[in-house]
């Protein structure tokens, strides 16, 4: 969202809108390449309040995503949200026509966003934060069993009933192991 600084006064600014991730190219690849579903469009709450030239973000963000668990592979949603801040700063002289050695980060400018001229872009901030939303390994409760080995039963639906894998001759010997 496109975001006029003069829109920001004195007490601040909220808005709250809704982010399509269909229509933003960085998630789509999220659905396409199968990691999670947006169900929802995500709704975010942004608060902005000027500092100077600085613009300080304050942001909450919900949605609820089509996730397939990384164990048993059962399909489930799941509601994920979090509250994100971040800082805009008017981009300097030198990042406008930048050369090869003005494109590495300087530790000062680490968290921060660029806006230029009069407006700022809250888009860039939103899908980092959604990105960090989408589950690495989803699972679809945290004690799930999985799936049996042998025959791809779902255990969590009850035992499977294929009879235990034949065990390797060379580690036939540690079952005579007593454990005390």
């Amino acid at each position: 969202m496109r975001v006029h600084l003069d829109a920001i006064k004195d007490t601040g600014l909220h808005l709250t809108y809704e982010f399509d991730p269909v229509r933003d190219e960085g998630l789509a690849d999220v659905e396409q390449s199968g990691e999670a579903v947006f169900l929802t469009p995500v709704i975010v709450n942004l608060e902005l309040n000027r500092v100077g030239d600085t613009v300080e973000v304050r942001g909450h963000l919900s949605v609820r995503l089509g996730l397939t668990c990384g164990r048993c592979l059962a399909e489930f949603e799941q509601d994920v949200a979090t509250d994100f801040s971040c800082v805009f700063v008017p981009q300097p002289e030198e990042r406008r026509h930048p050369t090869p050695g003005d494109l590495e980060l300087e530790a000062e400018d680490v968290g921060l966003l660029f806006f230029d001229g009069q407006a700022l872009e809250t888009d860039e901030a939103v899908r980092e934060e959604v990105l960090a939303l989408v589950p690495y390994r989803a699972l679809c409760r945290p004690d799930c069993r999985g799936l049996c080995p042998n025959c791809g039963a779902n255990l969590n639906t009850g035992a499977c009933t294929c009879t235990a894998a034949p065990v390797d001759p060379r580690l036939a010997i540690l079952s005579k192991l007593k454990t005390r």
